[in-house]
């Protein structure tokens, strides 16, 4: 991380970088002090991150918070053509099959992927989580169903 008089260094894109890394390695510590100076970020990955963060810590409405301006920036990603969904559709049962369907990963800000409907995907996961977290059902229910067209159970 980078420091400067105290201060974790608020440059948005090196800032969404080091989160990305904070969480991947497990830092949450670390991923906490970036995420508390991103105000907001133009970035629909860092958006997601700090998302993620704040759900590791149980803050649900900031999380959610933070998760929707992650889909209004990622806006409508175009589906998968049939092909490409038959696939993905097989890498998300194989995820889950190894046990990884509960593990919460961040995107990467460097990464086309986490721009595109894989990204929106994670997002509204994310999103219906916290939901459910906040037993506001009501409202997790379109993602659900959302995310049962790409095999995803929550």
């Amino acid at each position: 991380m980078n420091f400067s008089v105290g201060k974790i260094n608020t440059d948005l894109s090196a800032a969404g970088s080091e989160l990305y890394r904070a969480l991947a390695s497990g830092d949450l510590p670390s991923a906490w002090l970036i995420c508390k100076d991103i105000k907001e970020s133009s970035d629909p990955a860092s958006e997601f991150n700090c998302g993620l963060c704040f759900f590791l810590l149980e803050e649900w409405e900031k999380a959610l918070d933070r998760l929707k301006n992650a889909e209004k920036l990622l806006g409508n990603p175009p589906e998968f053509d049939i092909a490409d969904k038959k696939l993905l559709l097989k890498a998300i049962e194989l995820k889950e099959k190894n046990g990884g369907r509960e593990r919460l990963i961040p995107l990467d800000p460097d990464s086309s992927v986490s721009r595109s409907r894989c990204g929106l995907i994670q997002v509204r996961r994310l999103a219906a989580l916290c939901l459910i977290k906040l037993e506001r059902n009501g409202e997790a229910a379109p993602l659900i169903r959302f995310l049962s067209q790409y095999n995803i159970n929550i």
